[in-house]
């Protein structure tokens, strides 16, 4: 059976395909009646939807889960300012909410957590914060002279990487929320068609009996 199902769902094909093969028997033998034809066919289109809603939350959490692997660390040890003998260890959170990934650097043995976010939502706050201090920065003259130009360079490119970030970011989660609503809602017709089907089947057993 397909892997993408959840427990709930897979019980309730389950129950659909059993319930589907025993009505086949008695329709071929013309002891089905009509109720029970038309509640063989709401299952059939009932055990589609649920491999077609199963299809597209796959779908939509497979994108979150890319979506949230696209910050790559440029990480350097902050005492031999090399990479090549870094292991990343854990995440950590910071004093914004903020999670950053934790390295080891087995050249100086040195723990420490990298300077920036590790996913994109924290990223933008991240950039946010960062934009405002280079612009405060200019505003103030607090920035070396031989800096300053590089500073006014980087301010647009950064501003640019937020401007196509954010609705990406923004679409993601409008998708997740879409998709949160539609879980309960089928949660809860799952919940009502498996109890339907259980009384169908009995009434089913006594027929035959």
């Amino acid at each position: 059976m397909n892997n993408a199902l959840k427990a709930n769902e897979r019980e309730l094909i389950k129950l659909i395909r059993f319930f589907s093969k025993r009505a086949t028997l008695l329709m071929e033998t013309g002891e089905l009646s009509h109720e029970h034809q038309q509640l063989t066919q709401a299952c059939q289109k009932l055990e589609t939807q649920l491999l077609t809603h199963a299809e597209n939350r796959t779908a939509i959490l497979d994108k979150r889960e890319r979506l949230n692997n696209i910050i790559q660390d440029n990480a350097q040890c902050p005492k031999c300012h090399k990479a090549d003998m870094l292991k990343q260890q854990s995440v950590a959170t910071n004093e914004h909410g903020w999670k950053s990934n934790t390295y080891r650097c087995r050249r100086c043995n040195t723990n420490f957590t990298w300077n920036r976010p590790n996913n994109p939502w924290h990223m933008v706050e991240f950039l946010e914060m960062y934009i405002k201090e280079l612009e405060s920065s200019l505003e103030a003259n607090s920035i070396p002279p031989e800096m300053r130009e590089h500073t006014e360079a980087a301010i647009p490119q950064l501003q640019d990487s937020l401007f196509r970030l954010r609705p990406v970011l923004e679409t993601s989660d409008e998708e997740m929320e879409a998709l949160s609503t539609k879980e309960r809602e089928m949660d809860k017709m799952i919940h009502q068609f498996k109890n339907y089907l259980l009384i169908e089947k009995i009434k089913l057993d006594t027929y035959q009996e």
